[in-house]
């Protein structure tokens, strides 16, 4: 069936599957943390070896079933050091172990040590940890906080993702001037300003339903910090994209994958990577008094 769809029509249909199935894990995920953090987890993973694949067509030899594994248990201990206070140091002593390892293992084994750790270090900094802020925003207040978490992932969703489709449209229809040719030829910068207004628009859209709605909803932002947060979201949402393409034009290949109508976790992830982090600290500073 999907053979015979467009790749428009692919994407409609798989990322309406995807947003159905992660819309009730996060919903539930107070109730039953367990599938939220193996999402968050598997979702990693996914991209880790798909990165991972890029290496190897570059001649790196990644220790990748190893960073995969550590970046699942990173992922779990960020969780256990939310809800338990005396684990806070956990996802650090992981890190720290995982180091040691990929050290230890090229002790004993040789074999390019230089350009393997490195690479096999860089997959978890730039997918493992980041996405992990994943975790951290949708636990960040307690259960008996006026705020809820969960809101603040959807609002980092969301306003991330619109940015993506107000980028595709608008470059689809009237983008001409390219935005960066030597990455992805079909990226505009007409797209990027219909992509940063798109996300200014949802991230306001946010604003007006936690504040203006007639019942309240579970997030405090001001229109200004709605419309600064938006453009952020928006520019870091870009760049997180175009250093993804940066990472495939080097290595040769179109998408990290072929999952019918997105292309690989890779590609769907690719968007969050910087602007997961962005949010977490936009709330570590408001939860901290520095007003912006």
């Amino acid at each position: 069936m999907l053979d015979k769809m467009s790749n428009f029509g692919q994407r409609v249909l798989v990322n309406s599957i995807v947003v159905l199935v992660v819309w009730l894990i996060i919903y539930y995920s107070f109730a039953i943390p367990f599938f939220y953090i193996t999402l968050i987890a598997a979702t990693i993973a996914g991209a880790l070896s798909e990165l991972f694949h890029l290496a190897n067509i570059k001649k790196f030899n990644p220790l990748a079933t190893a960073a995969i594994a550590f970046s699942t248990l990173y992922t779990f201990a960020t969780y256990l050091s939310i809800k338990h206070v005396q684990l806070a140091i956990l996802p650090e002593a992981i890190l720290l172990t995982a180091l040691l390892s990929f050290f230890g293992y090229y002790l004993i084994q040789g074999g390019n040590p230089l350009s393997n750790i490195a690479m096999t270090t860089f997959g978890i900094a730039y997918l493992a940890i980041p996405l992990s802020f994943l975790v951290k925003i949708n636990y960040f207040f307690p259960e008996t906080s006026a705020q809820d978490g969960r809101c603040w992932l959807l609002y980092t969703l969301f306003v991330t993702k619109m940015t993506d489709t107000g980028a595709y449209f608008v470059g689809k229809y009237i983008g001409r001037t390219p935005l960066a040719p030597n990455l992805s030829p079909k990226k505009t910068l007409e797209g990027a300003i219909g992509g940063l207004l798109t996300s200014m628009a949802v991230s306001v859209a946010f604003y007006f339903i936690a504040n203006v709605a007639p019942q309240k909803w579970c997030m405090e932002i001001t229109f200004t910090q709605s419309l600064l947060l938006g453009i952020c979201i928006s520019i870091l949402a870009q760049f997180g994209d175009l250093a993804e393409s940066l990472l495939k034009r080097d290595a040769g290949v179109k998408d990290s994958n072929n999952l019918p109508g997105v292309g690989g976790v890779f590609d769907m992830v690719d968007s969050i990577i910087f602007t997961a982090p962005l949010v977490y600290l936009f709330l570590q500073a408001q939860f901290n008094g520095v007003h912006l």
